[in-house]
């Protein structure tokens, strides 16, 4: 019995550890789809693959949104 009380505390404790980052990566993930789907409906626009920022522009974008968690 001292043996499953042993590894049932090392799960929580891992749990608990893995928590934070996993919800990190999920909004994370929820933010680059949110950018994408804008950017598809910019490119859809008429008139929206002239005015298209530059790759850096958009990757310095995506970077200040992800910092602000």
């Amino acid at each position: 019995m001292d043996i499953f009380l042993t590894v049932l505390a090392l799960i929580a404790l891992f749990a608990l550890l893995a928590l934070p980052s996993l919800v990190w990566y999920l909004k994370d993930r929820a933010i680059d789809r949110q950018l994408c789907r804008a950017e598809r409906e910019r490119i859809a626009e008429p008139g929206g693959e002239r005015t298209r920022p530059h790759a850096s522009t958009a990757t310095l974008r995506r970077e200040s949104i992800t910092l602000r968690h």
